[in-house]
């Protein structure tokens, strides 16, 4: 019989902030990171974006010339969340890292001090396995926009199922790079000022980064949370687009639903990029799903799209509505703005909370869905 797995431990460095209660404050009181940045480093225009203010790790990194910016940010994240739980660091801890696309920021940068090679996610990985000394070789996981809840779907399963382990590390990852807004630019999916997600007027997303991590564990602590289930499809629609179905998305929905035993849903989070088809092909299958009218939020106005630490981040966010038994107002909506109506959450509520359901989808077709109960 497989083992349940809880996630019992969080944290997260975004622009709002270090810490995952100090950003779960920050979005409860509507404060967004979202900015006008004008940089020629990003872009040839200004853009609406997110960004961490590099002075959160002046001295705290030894050796911190040795570390692309990214790594510094992932080297952080991971030390705080050994120390406040003191996690072990032998055989029996497993580390799976997601990122959509690394140090891919050191390809355009003439000044960079760093090997080509330090580009690759392996390569990447390798150096904070040796900051760290982890006895067990870290796990990269690379899956378009996904790749953050992904990452907590393989270390899940991976405890489930392999005696190895006994508890596992997972962190995500991305920081803005000219690739990545030149990419999103070149789909015409920027948008020229704060997002809104859903919104009848949304223009298009804003990007953002932030590094967030989650520690879970088969043996529950008093404030721990179930992740209760877990479904994974691909539609295989485009290498960018999203189904206009919904499909992949709403088969997710029914295979997490179906494990976690049909439970009734507190609250919906998202994936909600405030793109056009993005927000409309999960308005079809939350409602072939039924899920309409179950509250609904996304906290990309907050953070901007933080690609593969998207799923980690949000999924913190929504654990500590749980446990704060506060829904987070989705930010920017005013008007429906796609065929199935959702039931957008609007205004900070206090109430009792139960579960909730985290969605994330991503570019060649990838869609998941996770479901997660208070223990």
């Amino acid at each position: 019989m497989k083992d349940d797995v809880f996630i019992v431990g969080d944290e997260a460095i975004t622009p709002l902030g270090l810490g995952s209660q100090l950003n779960f404050r920050h979005v409860v009181d509507g404060h967004t990171a979202v900015t006008e940045i004008s940089d020629l480093q990003l872009a040839d225009q200004p853009i609406y974006a997110a960004r961490i203010d590099e002075a959160h790790w002046v001295g705290n990194i030894k050796d911190e010339h040795r570390y692309t910016r990214l790594e510094k940010l992932f080297i952080l994240v991971l030390a705080s969340l050994i120390a406040e739980y003191e996690i072990p660091l032998d055989e029996r801890t497993l580390v799976v890292l997601a990122t959509t696309k690394g140090n891919v920021s050191l390809l355009h940068n003439p000044l960079r001090t760093f090997a080509e090679e330090r580009v690759h996610i392996s390569t990447m990985t390798n150096e904070i396995q040796r900051y760290f000394g982890f006895k067990s070789q870290i796990i990269p996981l690379s899956n378009a926009c996904i790749s953050g809840s992904l990452a907590i779907s393989v270390a899940r399963r991976l405890l489930q199922y392999d005696t190895r382990y006994k508890r596992a590390i997972v962190i995500g990852g991305d920081e803005l790079s000219k690739f990545i807004v030149s990419g999103f630019h070149a789909f015409q999916a920027l948008a020229d000022g704060h997002c809104r997600p859903f919104d009848r007027d949304r223009k298009g997303l804003n990007l953002g980064e932030a590094v967030a991590a989650v520690y879970l564990s088969k043996i529950p602590t008093n404030d721990a949370v179930w992740i209760a289930g877990v479904g994974s499809h691909n539609d295989a629609n485009h290498i960018s687009g999203p189904s206009r179905t919904g499909e992949g998305l709403y088969q997710s929905i029914q295979e997490a639903m179906q494990e976690a035993g049909e439970p009734a849903l507190d609250f919906i989070s998202a994936h909600g990029t405030a793109t056009s088809y993005n927000d409309e092909m999960e308005a079809i299958a939350l409602q072939r799903s039924g899920l309409s009218t179950t509250p609904l939020h996304s906290l990309k106005a907050y953070y901007g799209h933080t690609l593969g630490a998207s799923g980690l981040l949000e999924t913190i966010l929504g654990i500590h509505s749980l446990k704060n038994n506060r829904l987070i107002p989705s930010r920017g909506f005013m008007h429906q703005g796609t065929s199935q109506r959702l039931n957008m959450i609007t205004k900070s509520t206090q109430l009792p909370l139960n579960s909730f359901l985290k969605t994330a989808s991503g570019f060649g077709g990838c869609n998941i869905a996770t479901i997660f109960q208070k223990v």
